[in-house]
């Protein structure tokens, strides 16, 4: 089961993923064996902090998109994620803008154009640890696929419509889904591709800007930049 999400190939934003200030919010507080509820991993000086900088992407590196990096986005994973089911937690993380597990360093930007806002979340692992947080993210799908509610900085959540997409190719491991996230009665399309190449994991979450299609996706375009970057 597990399978079907791995080959499965901006106001609307702030207000439903708080993405826009990611890197503002609380840490998180508790502990389980996965790391999903502990404050996570700032980026650093040392480790691979300067190699995961150097492959965020730049507004150059994808055409007709802006991208753009908060103050302080570089240490982002402080969002304080809570959930009613811990076994959703993997995915509740991604789709408010963090990243799964415990990556040792962390950046994030904010690539957009007239018909999306993309927050790139790229996370540097240590040993095994980026193949096994996206085991548990595939897992965590497959279990939560009917839906879940979390709190996020303290603002209830409802996570709906987890349907599996096509992921791209070229990674080492990969997953795409589409989601619906409903906050105080507004609800709101979110797509979301994952990808790991070696210990770097991507995290890519959309929602649509102005005049989107309904059937948006996370544009190719940031994806194939982002993944050539990695390469």
């Amino acid at each position: 089961m597990v399978d079907r999400w791995r080959l499965g190939t901006v106001a609307g934003l702030c207000v439903l993923l708080s993405a826009c200030d990611v890197a503002s919010g609380s840490k998180g507080s508790g502990d389980d064996t996965q790391g999903l509820k502990v404050p996570r991993a700032q980026a650093s000086a040392n480790g691979g902090a300067e190699d995961i900088a150097s492959a965020a992407l730049r507004t150059r590196d994808a055409a007709g998109f802006t991208v753009t990096a908060q103050k302080g986005a570089d240490e982002a994973g402080h969002r304080d994620v809570r959930l009613t089911k811990d076994a959703c937690g993997p995915v509740a993380y991604v789709l408010s803008a963090e990243a799964a597990g415990r990556p040792v360093s962390v950046v994030v930007r904010e690539v957009s154009d007239e018909h999306a806002v993309v927050t790139v979340v790229l996370a540097e692992y240590g040993g095994g640890a980026a193949q096994a947080a996206l085991d548990a993210l595939a897992t965590a799908l497959d279990e939560c696929a009917g839906g879940f509610t979390a709190t996020v900085d303290g603002e209830a959540r409802a996570f709906s419509r987890l349907v599996p997409e096509l992921a791209p190719e070229g990674a080492d491991q990969a997953m795409a889904w589409g989601a619906v996230v409903e906050r105080d009665g507004v609800k709101a399309p979110v797509k979301a591709v994952v990808f790991r190449k070696g210990a770097t994991v991507g995290y890519l979450t959309a929602v649509p800007k102005g005049s989107a299609p309904k059937d948006f996706s996370v544009p190719d375009a940031v994806v194939d930049a982002q993944l050539a970057k990695l390469s």
